[in-house]
């Protein structure tokens, strides 16, 4: 089941977070998927782009918060 989704900033990728704990980062236009985020150990709760687009920040129900890198979808900081 999806619980959030959010639009990047130039509607160029759509996030979607659920209850099996992933993240996944869509192409709108051709409906494939960019890429699978893990992280987190439990269902995740929201997403949220930053104003630019260059980061996307999930939060779930581990009481954590991941931002991720756009460019290389690496981990820039985990908040326990």
């Amino acid at each position: 089941d999806v619980i959030d989704i959010s639009w990047a900033p130039d509607d160029s990728m759509l996030a979607s977070c659920s209850l099996d704990n992933l993240i996944i980062v869509w192409d709108p236009a051709t409906g494939q998927r960019v890429t699978t985020l893990k992280g987190h150990t439990s269902f995740v709760k929201g997403v949220a782009w930053d104003p630019i687009g260059k980061f996307l920040a999930t939060q779930a129900d581990d009481k954590s918060c991941i931002v991720w890198r756009v460019d290389d979808w690496s981990v820039v900081s985990k908040i326990t």
